[in-house]
């Protein structure tokens, strides 16, 4: 897992190479977060929003870059008040 700051300054995580892996990493989600906010599907790449304590988490994929994970709120601000956002 390789984790960086994408374009848009989210904080961002790589989960796999493989797009055919994010069936695991919904049901996963799915799971222990419960239904999908929002779902985008299209014929080459996936979005799925969940709310985590009002932050959401994109799980994407694609199929040339694989399954990443983005998140979406609060990531420009100061790294111990995200820890503060989390619960942590």
């Amino acid at each position: 897992m390789r984790e960086y700051r994408d374009f848009s300054n989210r904080q961002s995580f790589d989960l796999s190479d493989d797009h055919r892996d994010f069936s695991i990493f919904a049901e996963r989600m799915v799971s222990l977060l419960g239904s999908p906010t929002d779902k985008l599907s299209g014929l080459d790449q996936n979005y799925w929003d969940f709310n985590v304590n009002g932050v959401t988490v994109v799980l994407h994929s694609d199929t040339m870059a694989g399954v990443s994970i983005h998140i979406e709120d609060g990531t420009h601000e100061a790294p111990h008040h995200r820890k503060e956002t989390f619960g942590n």
